[in-house]
């Protein structure tokens, strides 16, 4: 039987982030939340506004695609 955890699809990656961040009460709840989703690759950050984006968002809102 193999220990390793199933893939997950973008979709379910940006939904488990989003419940996460739901459910966070303070600031700094979120912005740890924020680094471990980056990190893991759940969420992407835009290099030249640096706003954090979900898995599933294909580019920023000042025009940069995903990297």
């Amino acid at each position: 039987m193999s220990t390793e955890p199933p893939e997950l699809d973008t979709e379910l990656k940006s939904q488990a982030v989003t419940l996460l961040l739901a459910e966070a009460t303070t600031a700094t709840e979120i912005n740890a939340l924020t680094r471990v989703a980056l990190r893991a690759g759940f969420m992407w950050r835009c290099h030249p506004c640096k706003r954090d984006h979900y898995g599933r968002t294909e580019a920023c809102g000042c025009g940069a695609k995903r990297p």
